[in-house]
């Protein structure tokens, strides 16, 4: 019974890296069917360049921490307030509209 279920589970395994594969195809081709291996799939994959990110010192920092002795600084507000809850223990309000 358990070497059924193994069997069964590669089965499914299987199943799930060839649509994954094929998925990465469609998406690789902006939507267009083709015929690819495995080896173009995955040089594609590795041509594709990465989003750069700002350096640290590249960030305008415009909203300052108003706690006593804390001097952070950050540039959107949406990560101040982070520091702030995580930091400081600071609830805006907001909490209730996400909490489950």
């Amino acid at each position: 019974m358990q070497r059924i279920q193994q069997m069964e589970l590669e089965k499914v395994m299987t199943e799930r890296n060839d649509l994954k594969t094929k998925v990465l195809k469609y998406e690789l081709l902006g939507g267009e069917l083709a015929q690819l291996d495995d080896d173009e799939i995955m040089n594609q994959l590795e041509d594709r360049k990465k989003k750069s990110r700002r350096s640290a010192a590249d960030i305008d920092r415009h909203f300052f921490c108003s706690f006593t002795n804390c001097k952070k600084a950050y540039g959107t507000e949406a990560s101040l307030i982070q520091h702030q809850r995580l930091k400081h223990g600071q609830n805006n309000g907001m909490d209730a509209y996400f909490r489950i």
